[in-house]
This record gives C-alpha cells, structure tokens and sequence, in this order.
C-alpha cells in the first residue's frame, strides 16, 4: 500500500470512512419495508431497496441523465457526488429516502439504479480508476454483478490471456423483486498465455485459487480480483515472465453467499438481514466435500459422481438442489490434470496472527508433506514481504475496525505477528470434515485432486461489526492475499523432493489385524448391496435462536433410546460464541471455547460440528455463549441416526453408495520406504528370531498381535533391545511393555478417547520431539481414518511409573505419558514410545468415500523421525534447503 493512500483520489479518507460507514450500516439493517416512494425514474430493484432501507440511512445510487444540466444540482442535494460525461452523464452517490426523491424530480434524472459495488460506475462499463480500483479508492465492497461485468470486460481487453467461463449455477437465493429464485453463475478464470491453446494449457502448471467460499469472509475476493486485473495490466512483470509455463487458476464460488448483501433476497438463517452470508442453501459450504473417513450426516456432501458414486447415477436429489454450485465446482476441478498446488482464502476475525496457513489432513508421505511446507514457506516469505508495515497498519485502523476486531482474552486488535502456520487443530483449536483444501490433498483415486493445498485465513474479517467496508483494512487484507497468490506462484516453479535420511535398517511388524475393508461392512455384500435408497433412520432438526449481547442461549432436543448417532452443528451469525453440548444427566459432552486458541471463534468465526456416538436418551442441551457485546442471530442443527452399535448405513443415512477400500496404517512404513536411504522391511510376528532382527537397527510395532508363537516372538523383540537396538512402540504397540523387562506392569498401561490425537503437554528438551516449532502438538489427523470428534484413542503409561522404569518424557495427554524414552540398560538399547500415531481406521461412522490408511500430521512424521533417529531432508531445484530431525546423534 502506498505511503498515503488517499493521494490522487477525488475524496479524502474521512470522506471514505463516512461513505463506508453509511453504506455498511445501510446493508446491515433489516429488510422490512420502511418506506413507500415511487418515481418514474426508479428502476425496480432501486425501488425496492430504497423502500426497504430506514430514512436515517443511505443507498448506493447511479443516476443516469439525459444530459448535464441537471448534475450540478444534485451535487448540491447530496454529498460526496461522483459525476461522469463518459461514456454518458451519471452520477453516483450515497442517498437517504428523501434525496433520492428529489434526485428523481430533477427534469434530466431518466434512470435510477441501486449500485453496489466498488467502483461507482460499473453499470456503466466505465472504468476511471481500474476496473476493479485499489481498497482506497473504492465506496464498498466489491460486488458480485460488478465482478462478473468486469470480468467480461477484462476478458475481452485480454482474451489472449485471460478467459472467464461459469461451471453451473448456484441454487439461487429467493428474489422478492422478480418472485423467484435467482441461481448465479459459478465463475473460473484462467490467466496465462494463448489460453484458448488448450493443448498448451494442459502442459502448463496450474496454480488454483478458491476465493470466496464462505461468501460472508471478503478477503479473498477482494484481494484476487485486483490481482487478476494487474497481472493482465502488466503490473506483475515477473508474474508476465512464467505465463508460458505457468496457468492461474481462480475459482469464485458460493455467489449465493456473495450476493446476499443485496436486500430483496431471502437470508439464510437470518431473515431480512441483508449480510454476505457464510454458505449456501445446503449449509456451510466449507463443510460440503466428498472426503474419505468420517463424514458428518448435519452437512450436505456435494459428490459430483453420483449417489452410486461411479457416474452412473445423479447425487441424491436434496444435494442436486441445494448444493449445485459445490458439485459444479467438484467437477471441473477434477478436470484439470496439471495442478502444482491450491489455496483457498478465507477470513477471521482477531487473531495473534495476521495470517495463518492450515495444513489440512491426508494421507502424506515424507516426501508430500515436504512439497507441502514448502508451498507454506514460499507463502511465508510473499507474505511477510507484502506487509511490511502491517504492524503500523494495524495500528492505523479506523474505530469501525476496533468494534469489529475487539479485544478479548489474551488476544488483542493487533496480532502479534505476520504469519504462523499449523494443522486446523493447531491454529484455530477444532477439528472437522468436508474442508475444501484437503478435499484438494487427497489422492485422485480417493476423489481428490492429490495437491498440496492450504486454508488461508486472514485477521481483521468484515465479518463482525455490521459488515461494514474499511478502505485501510480491506487494503491489507488485499496485499496479503495478492502475497499468498504469489507464494504459490513461486512454489509452482520449483522442483521439490523430501526424503527420510536414516541412521540403520527399519524391520517393522506387520499383522492382518489392521486391515479394515469395505467388505467388513455389515451393510456391504449383500444382494441389495448396490441399492441406494436416502431413507434417513433420523431426524434432521434446525431450531433458530438469538444469542443476547455477551450472553447465554439454550437449545435442547431429545433423543429418543434407538438413536445410534447425534450430530450437532451450531452456527451465530453476526457475533462470535463460546458452546457447550451437555447430555441429559446434565454432563458436558462436548465444548468449545471461542476465546482459547490463536484466532477468536477459531476458522471463519465458525463453530465445530460434533458428532455423538450411542446418545443417552432424554433431553440434550446446547448452550452458546457471545463473547462479544453483539447480539446476534443463531441457529442449531441436530441430525440423528438409529441402529446403535451398527455402522450407518450411507446410502440410507445421506443418499450414498458405499466407496470400496482396503486400508491398513502400515502403509505408512511402506511409503517410508519408497523416501528412506536405507531398507525399511516388513516381517509377521512369527518370522521374528534374533539373527533375523541382528541386522537391523530399528524395530517398529505399532499393534499387539503376537502372533502364533507369542512367546518366541516376545523373547526376539527382548533380545533385540538387550543387544543395544532401538525399539518404537506406537499405538497398541504400548501393550508390548508389560512382556518386557523395563519395571512396566499392565496396569501402567493406560488408555483414554480424546477430541483428537494431540499432547497438552511437550517438553522440548526431549530428543523425541527436536526441531519441533512451538505451536506443533498434534500427532494425527482423526476424520480421514473414521474418527470422529472424542474419538481418538491414546494409549499411555502412568507418569510416575514410567518415571520410576527410568523413562524420561516427552509429551503427555491428560497426565499420562504418550511420548517418551525408556533407557533399557547401559549395555542395552532404547524403547521409543509414541502412545497415538498410527491407529487402526474405524469404521462406526459413515464414511461413504472410503478412507486412508493413515493420517499422520507433520509434526507426528517428526516425532516418529526422531524416533529412528533419522532426519527429514528438503531438495529445492537440487539443492538441500531443509533438514530436521535428531539424526544420529
């Protein structure tokens, strides 16, 4: 941003604030008729939307004259007046009810339309200070109508490198204009050379940008838009320089949301407060992708391949009609076979980072998370040399952006730092399933795209605080994002390798215990196996509610005594809460604290989704609590399914077949091998014997199968720690101890469900857990291996008799000791604990589209790297740029 950036505009920053302040207010205000003016000059919808807005407050209005005589004269109705001969006379201002009826009765006024937008005179195609003009020199937001013309303006500029299409149409939100739904376009833009070229097109490296997903978090539309226009106007030269190898790809999706600012549309869980609004007519759309494992019967699953999940068959009808837009974008991302990476773009609101990067869930080998934290640090660096004034930025917020981004708890309006990165849990504190980005990062045979990819969000959102515009914030957001776009431009070009450099041979222990299949399925084999009949066992129940400024609300339901699952999805509008899901004994079930974390309200403002396996029956109770003196809209879904203890079936539960898969966490070990210098070897439990195991360094069990010789499999992994080998135990492995002689007994062995796989405690002095950063504490992800929220199993071992075996620890969970070190002798070797890693899938929740194998975090690939005392190495074109892990010390 420019040192100041008001030089050159037609109105000064004060001028703007007001501008931006009237016209926020103005759209946050409810939609009920305030008015009853009519003129001749009026086009429809400016009828309606003056009609509709208080007197005190002001619409954004382009007045068309037939020529100027009249102009000068509303200039002294109005102020703040943009005037235009070019290409015809019009002018823009902010108008009350009462102006706009003395506008109308100027002899010259002919047409009068409500105009939105960022640039005052867009209906016009007229373009003074760019199509899409920079934050400081625009009057509001920009709006959907405004992008999409100026799309096509830019496109017919530039048709040799920029083409505009849409993939489907929206549902449509409910006009009370026309009287009718009015579905919009779901836009694509691609930028590189000789686009129509397709064939050239598809040897490129694609770069995707998903914008505006949740249609309330402007951030990303505001920042790619421009971004677009100034790579096409040449302001990116060194963007200019790779558009021969390199295609930008920008999708703008969920319009619904995007458009719903406008008044004469019906609002989601709102009613007649015209807000940008967060999803479309099937829920949140950030919960909405066909991912493997667990996935949550309260959101609306777009899966583009049909209820039988092979093309055969269309997607259940409930999904083809709320959801088009998300199964359009599904499927023509799938269409592309040259994508390098993908970001999406998000908002929140305080934060102690100005942006954060989530590294979402998948199954990732070392070498994958490497091209993986590349692309994170490549945006790391454009960031953070994007905003090198952000802190003084900040600080020079205007007081709309204060009552938006308050301070609470331990955070303050300004972060504390540029940029911070971390898994979903790690960053923002929750948990989920259906998330766009790492729908991106699953494989291809898994119905993703198999890319790196990450959430972006973005402090300072315009989500609080009546949604109003501010130049100098929507400013930073803009160069923020423009640095994220380039980041992944930047990874795009590069040759990335990862691969595990070991300290000796691996022999790992395998069992056919782990394998879970499809086939296991009691609903999978049977002669009707391939019908799909949506028939929920349930109820699905959405009760809207207010939440009082800084206040509680209680929502309950009941459960009746066959329900096998509870889903609760909680969602406040217009504020920021605090939840408790509490059983009927009056227990808490399930919490979520909106102030403990990095980001207020965690992602987006939004609140987890909770899924309760065999629900007591009786009467639960949700309770939300506003942490902002903002009174707020609410809304609660409740989905239940019945046949407790029986995994649901999907085709009945949400319309869909059941995806084939075969999985097993050793594939893990498999994959290492495919990035490790040195051998990692399988052997079954009975094929265990000490010359065997002499030639090895390491010795991995992640299960308790002993097999058909279990004492001789026993003595083999004693000796082999007895003859100075190193040996890790994950998971199950834990077991293992009790048979062993370290001082452990069984009932030292613990074992315990949490929210997910993650120690609340790590010391890092401990060689298990070296070149950890400090915000990593999460070992695996739970959704893509079935587990939902309070799931996650973690074995331990008591602290004070791990302590007295001579254990020194690394992390606990809980109190117990989950990560850890027993010294089995001088002579002897050392056993590697790591008490949650690599668990078996489960299969108890719906999981329609299949599952992974494992789904290790970063920081869990690093734990289990210092645990064979290896090192993770980083290649960037050929040269080493990264190494981490303990090695051989």
């Amino acid at each position: 941003m420019s040192e100041n950036p008001f030089d050159g505009s037609p109105i000064s920053r004060r001028q703007f604030v007001r501008l931006s302040a009237a016209t926020g207010g103005a759209l946050a205000l409810p939609g009920a008729a305030s008015a009853e003016v009519s003129s001749a000059a009026f086009d429809a919808e400016y009828e309606y939307v003056l009609n509709h807005t208080p007197e005190e407050y002001e619409v954004p209005t382009l007045v068309e004259f037939s020529d100027t005589a009249s102009m000068g004269t509303m200039e002294s109705i109005a102020s703040d007046v943009r005037t235009t001969t070019s290409p015809e006379p019009a002018a823009y201002a902010q108008l009350s009810t009462t102006q706009a009826e003395e506008v109308a009765a100027l002899p010259t006024a002919e047409t009068i339309h409500f105009s939105p937008g960022a640039n005052p005179f867009w209906r016009l195609g007229y373009y003074p200070l760019g199509v899409f003009p920079e934050p400081e020199r625009s009057v509001d937001f920009l709006d959907y109508e405004e992008v999409a013309a100026g799309f096509d303006h830019l496109a017919d500029e530039h048709d040799d490198r920029m083409r505009v299409f849409s993939v489907g149409e929206s549902a449509g939100k409910y006009n009370y204009v026309s009287d009718r739904p009015d579905p919009r376009d779901v836009l694509f833009v691609e930028v590189t050379n000789d686009v129509e070229d397709r064939e050239a097109f598809a040897e490129k490296k694609g770069v995707l940008v998903n914008c505006t997903i949740h249609g309330n978090e402007r951030a990303g539309g505001e920042a790619a838009t421009r971004f677009i226009e100034q790579v096409l106007r040449g302001e990116y030269p060194e963007v200019d320089t790779l558009l021969d190898d390199i295609a930008l790809i920008f999708a703008f999706t969920n319009p619904d949301g995007w458009a719903a600012r406008r008044p004469q549309y019906a609002s989601n869980g709102v009613p007649g407060a015209p807000l940008h609004e967060r999803g479309n007519a099937g829920g949140d759309t950030n919960r909405q992708f066909p991912n493997p494992g667990w996935v949550s019967a309260a959101h609306t699953i777009a899966e583009p391949l049909g209820a039988t999940l092979d093309g055969e068959t269309p997607a259940p009808d409930y999904v083809v009609d709320t959801t088009p837009d998300m199964l359009a974008f599904v499927d023509h991302c799938r269409s592309y076979e040259n994508l390098e990476c993908g970001i999406d773009l998000h908002g929140m609101l305080s934060s102690k980072d100005f942006v954060l990067a989530l590294d979402g869930a998948s199954q990732s080998s070392t070498s994958e998370l490497q091209n993986s934290f590349e692309l994170i640090e490549a945006i790391d660096e454009r960031v953070t040399e994007n905003l090198p004034e952000w802190e003084q930025l900040g600080q020079a917020l205007s007081p709309i952006t204060e009552q938006a981004n308050p301070s609470v708890s331990t955070l303050s309006v300004l972060p504390e730092q540029a940029f911070n990165y971390g898994t979903p849990v790690e960053t923002i504190g929750y948990s989920g399933t259906g998330f766009v980005d790492e729908w991106m990062a699953f494989p291809e045979e898994l119905g993703g795209l198999g890319i790196p990819s990450l959430t972006m969000e973005m402090a300072y959102s315009n989500t609080v605080g009546g949604n109003v515009f501010d130049p100098v914030r929507v400013g930073m957001q803009a160069d923020g994002y423009r640095g994220s776009i380039l980041g992944a431009i930047d990874y795009a070009t590069r040759d990335v390798e990862g691969r595990f450099e070991g300290s000796g041979d691996v022999a790992y222990v395998t069992t056919d215990e782990l394998t879970a299949s499809a086939e296991d399925l009691p609903y999978v084999g049977g002669e009707d196996s391939e019908a799909v009949t949506y028939d929920p066992s349930g109820d699905a129940t959405t009760t809207e509610t207010t939440v009082p400024s800084a206040g509680t609300t209680a929502v309950a339901y009941t459960v009746e005594d066959d329900i096998g699952s509870l889903a609760v999805h909680p969602h406040v509008h217009e504020s920021v809460a605090s939840a408790r899901l509490l059983d009927p004994d009056g227990e808490v079930v399930r919490e979520f604290d909106a102030e403990d974390g990095r980001a207020l309200g965690g992602a987006c403002c939004g609140l987890p989704t909770w899924e309760v396996s065999d629900p007591a029956a009786g009467e639960w109770t949700l309770e939300l609590t506003n942490v902002l003196p903002t009174e707020s809209n609410a809304e609660a879904r409740f989905v239940t399914a019945r046949g407790a203890g029986e995994a649901p079936d999907p085709r009945k539960e949400l319309g869909y077949a059941q995806r084939d898969y075969e999985v097993t966490p050793l594939r893990y070990f498999e994959d290492l091998d495919e990035d490790a210098d040195v051998d990692v070897d399988a052997y079954a439990p009975e094929d265990l014997n000490p010359g065997r195991l002499k030639g090895y360094d390491h010795l991995v069990v992640i299960h308790d199968d002993t097999g058909n010789k279990p004492q001789k499999y026993r003595n083999a992994i004693q000796r082999f720690v007895d003859d100075g080998g190193n040996l890790v135990l994950t998971d199950e492995g834990l077991n293992l101890l009790a048979d062993l002689d370290v001082g452990l007994g069984a009932g030292d062995i613990t074992q315990q469900t949490a929210y997910v796989g993650q120690l609340d405690d790590v010391n890092d002095d401990h060689p298990l857990v070296t070149d950890r950063r400090p915000i990593q504490d999460h070992l695996w992800y739970i959704a893509p291996v079935g587990y939902s929220e309070d799931e996650a199993p973690i074995y331990g071992l008591d602290n004070a008799a791990f302590e007295s075996s001579g254990g020194t620890v690394a992390g606990t969970t809980g109190g117990d000791v989950v990560v850890g070190t027993i010294d089995a002798g001088s002579e002897a070797g050392e056993i590697q604990v790591i008490g949650s890693l690599l668990p078996p899938a489960w299969q108890g929740n719906l999981h329609p589209f299949g599952m992974t194998d494992y789904a290790a975090t970063y920081f869990g690939h690093l734990v289990m790297t210092n645990a064979l005392r290896g090192q993770q190495v980083r290649e960037v074109d050929g040269e080493e740029t990264l190494r981490i892990g303990r090695g051989d010390e």
